[in-house]
């Protein structure tokens, strides 16, 4: 039996076809869903002496955190009623910082295919720029819709512009 050469090519074409739309089938699509949160609360005086990122799925978790959190105030604020049923609470602490100079702001969340999400931004502060001179413990807490993925952290760090 002779293969001729338009045979080939024919069987060829049909093979590559096949392997080549099999293969973008397959392709997955990344999700990038932005997801909305409340802030449960941003202070700049805070307990967290050391870089925080933590998630809460309950109750006594938050409270203890909350505690930490007010624990520079000599009347704080009790924690709020988090239905954990519904939602988990996250918080970042920059620790321990030498000026108001800097700040934290968490961005967005979002979701990808096997994660949420977090990023926030530290403000450094410009040299160009006078700050008070106290320390601080920047933090920030947030809610949203409870969720069974892994809860990652996206940093950046800017620098401040005078005011």
């Amino acid at each position: 039996m002779t293969v001729t050469k338009k045979q080939l090519t024919k069987k060829l074409v049909l093979i590559l076809s096949v392997l080549f739309f099999s293969c973008s089938a397959t392709k997955t699509q990344e999700s990038n869903k932005t997801i909305p949160f409340k802030v449960v609360d941003k202070n700049t005086n805070g307990g967290f002496q050391e870089l925080t990122q933590e998630v809460y799925t309950n109750q006594a978790a938050f409270e203890k955190a909350w505690k930490l959190a007010w624990s520079n105030f000599s009347d704080p604020t009790p924690a709020p009623i988090v239905d954990f049923n519904k939602e988990v609470v996250v918080l970042v602490a920059l620790g321990m910082r030498n000026n108001g100079g800097y700040q934290l702001n968490i961005n967005s969340v979002r979701e990808e295919t096997n994660q949420i999400i977090v990023d926030y931004t530290e403000t450094t502060p410009n040299p160009k720029c006078s700050y008070s001179q106290a320390i601080i413990f920047p933090y920030e807490f947030i809610s949203f819709a409870k969720t069974n993925k892994k809860v990652g952290f996206k940093s950046s760090i800017t620098v401040g512009e005078c005011k």
